[in-house]
């Protein structure tokens, strides 16, 4: 891979030392670059370098973000000669940090004004503060609306297992003495959730998360968005994500019990029945077992879970793959937590 970076003049040369430094990885972003762009401009927090690296764009985006940073001296071009994924343009941009804290914008989404300093003063708050999120407005093509997501430590910690309402990749800021200290980065093999994996890491090696209890992203919902554009991926790349956080919870559970206990998170089940006492077995040792504490809370992990598998089987039991005495034969063998989540299937 061949990395270029853009000349800077004397005109603009870049702050040894910003406040924060701003990250937006893109990839065919012509259309929207420039409002992104535009987003870290209009900031309240002046005191910012803004880094967009364009993955191997094959339309006009690295003209439309030329255009767009003019001879603003804070604005810095990353072009990789072939795409590589958002990780590994995340993390070009992310080596050439020189800010205290870093922040990514993704290429399709706006900044609103102040997310920059709301962001910074939940920093200043809390030493112990890694990586912090907030909710996000929702506009494009989808009626518009607000993606809220979790509050406190250990509860966004939790629910990255569900791998939603966490800690959004575009919204995300970070401490970078914490993530350089801890070699934390994203992982360049993979195609999707790689925010997920990302903050796990930050999580093992003991930081906090959090979510600003506000609105400071505007997120585009479009049809050429990855989100929207590559499901057949992200589902798959999701599910790793869901067995590394178990293998880092649960150590004492082997590699068919977390890859049963991550089934009934798919969205088409197996035809089969066969397994459903192997899954329900497998989810019962998960809640009896001791999990290594890294902040999450535990309770959450175990209703998330239990949860899934309820709807799982309700659907087994709707189509009439399983029935209730099969059910009530299964409650006998698991722990009381499991046996209350199966109660709730029996009429």
């Amino acid at each position: 891979m061949s990395v270029q970076f853009e000349p800077l003049t004397p005109k603009t040369a870049l702050s040894s030392s910003p406040l924060v430094t701003v990250v937006i990885p893109a990839f065919n972003a012509e259309p929207f670059i420039g409002e992104a762009i535009a987003s870290i401009q209009r900031q309240t927090l002046e005191d910012w370098q803004l880094i967009v690296v364009d993955d191997g764009s094959t339309d006009q985006t690295l003209s439309a973000a030329r255009q767009a940073a003019g001879d603003d001296p804070r604005i810095r071009l990353i072009r990789f000669d072939r795409n590589e994924g958002i990780s590994a343009a995340s993390n070009a941009g992310f080596d050439a940090a020189r800010g205290e804290f870093i922040a990514r914008v993704d290429s399709d989404d706006r900044a609103v004004p102040h997310r920059l300093a709301a962001q910074v003063a939940a920093f200043r708050n809390s030493d112990r503060l890694a990586a912090a999120g907030s909710h996000a407005s929702v506009f494009g093509d989808v009626p518009d609306g607000v993606a809220y997501c979790a509050q406190g430590d250990a509860n966004i910690k939790a629910r990255l297992l569900d791998g939603v309402n966490t800690i959004s990749g575009g919204t995300l800021m970070v401490r970078r003495s914490f993530v350089r200290a801890h070699d934390i980065r994203f992982d360049e093999t993979a195609r999707s959730a790689e925010d997920i994996g990302y903050l796990a890491a930050v999580m093992a090696a003991g930081g906090e998360l959090a979510n600003i209890d506000e609105v400071l992203t505007e997120h585009r919902s479009h049809r050429g968005s990855f989100t929207n554009s590559q499901t057949d991926i992200a589902g798959p790349w999701l599910q790793t994500a869901r067995r590394r956080l178990l293998a880092l919870w649960y150590p004492g559970l082997d590699a068919g019990d977390i890859e049963r206990i991550v089934i009934p998170f798919l969205q088409v089940y197996p035809g089969w029945t066969d397994e459903v006492l192997a899954i329900v077995s497998s989810i019962d040792r998960l809640v009896t077992a001791r999990a290594v504490d890294y902040g999450q809370d535990v309770s959450v992990v175990h209703a998330i879970i239990l949860d899934r598998m309820r709807k799982m089987l309700g659907i087994y039991q709707d189509n009439k793959l399983i029935d209730e005495t099969q059910i009530r034969t299964i409650r006998h063998f698991v722990a009381p937590a499991t046996r209350d989540a199966l109660d709730q299937l029996v009429v």
